[in-house]
């Protein structure tokens, strides 16, 4: 887990009083572990679930064909719109593509209490219970608190808080076969003698959907990073990425509203799609100048798994006659 801006462990603020509580509300803040304990709304990262319930309950086949030409929808008097027209796309064109329209027709055929269900079978609404303290629980709903459009927000990603930490699980139980782990940092504590004071070994928490629709829904994510995806950007050459982007509008509180102006842009993937070693999520707050995932967080991503395996030496180039490792530098 690695934050930005970061802080110095060295350096205290005294207060907070009328002269400094900038600066001290601003120190406090680069100390939060931000991937456990800050909350957003996760955008298009969602249609993960989205996609997955809705195979694993058999509401939609792959070939299944949604019409967003029109480039928007209009539910309960709030218009949807896709970032740009797009015509006649087949289910998993409706996830490679990030199409909101496509999403809300495929969560009205999900319906709310079978979304709903799944959202909480992948670990939203509850805290991971990784061992680190300050955890939040993120925001979920019960469906008798939903309004009229709740459904469809939901199904692009909004009207839901959730972790960095919560989301980047969610896409992890997709690469275990459908698994949902519990998280943990400390592998082993060790006495000065060597003896193992206690071991962590990794936890099951349930089974989130069957492993052939994780399968399913792992090939479509591989499709995000390919030609005609929203995530290009992350394609990491000789290893095959599963991803999704997600572009979400900050709700702004004092005008009630989502603002115009700010958005929250991430990617969450992991690699090598068919033998997952990485999972990883990066999460941007108001990016300037470009303001979509696939622009902004996939490159990031793909720096960040890049030199990570270069460190534990996994095979980077390959072609049809030779495979380059990447060894680690000693």
């Amino acid at each position: 887990m690695s934050n930005r801006p970061t802080y110095d462990p060295n350096l205290s603020v005294k207060g907070p009083n009328r002269r400094n509580r900038a600066k001290f509300e601003k120190f406090w803040g680069d100390r939060r572990n931000r991937a456990i304990t800050d909350i957003f709304e996760p955008g298009s990262t969602l249609k993960l679930v989205l996609a997955a319930a809705a195979i694993e309950e058999k509401v939609v086949k792959l070939d299944d064909m949604f019409d967003v030409s029109k480039g928007y929808i209009v539910v309960g008097g709030k218009r949807i719109n896709d970032a740009h027209k797009m015509g006649i796309l087949n289910f998993s064109e409706v996830i490679q593509r990030s199409s909101n329209v496509g999403s809300v027709k495929i969560g009205f055929r999900l319906g709310e209490e079978k979304y709903y269900d799944y959202l909480k079978r992948f670990g939203f609404g509850d805290k991971t219970g990784i061992d680190f303290p300050g955890e939040a629980s993120g925001i979920l709903r019960e469906t008798d608190e939903w309004s009229g459009i709740s459904l469809a927000e939901l199904s692009i990603g909004q009207e839901i808080g959730a972790t960095p930490m919560q989301i980047i699980r969610a896409f992890a139980a997709i690469a275990n076969g459908g698994l949902l782990m519990k998280p943990y940092v400390v592998s082993d504590i060790i006495s000065p003698s060597g003896a193992v004071i206690k071991r962590t070994t990794p936890e099951v928490e349930r089974r989130v959907v069957s492993r052939e629709t994780a399968e399913t829904v792992k090939n479509i994510l591989k499709m995000v990073v390919e030609e005609g995806g929203t995530a290009t950007k992350a394609y990491i050459k000789g290893n095959l990425v599963a991803g999704k982007t997600g572009t979400a509008q900050i709700f702004d509180p004092k005008k009630g509203r989502y603002s115009r102006t700010k958005y929250v842009s991430s990617f969450v993937g992991f690699v090598p799609a068919d033998d997952p070693k990485v999972a990883l999520i990066v999460v941007i707050y108001e990016p300037q100048k470009q303001i979509y995932g696939g622009v902004v967080a996939a490159p990031v991503f793909k720096k960040i798994v890049e030199n990570t395996f270069t460190y534990l030496g996994v095979p980077m180039e390959r072609d049809a006659n030779k495979i380059y490792l990447v060894t680690r530098s000693r």
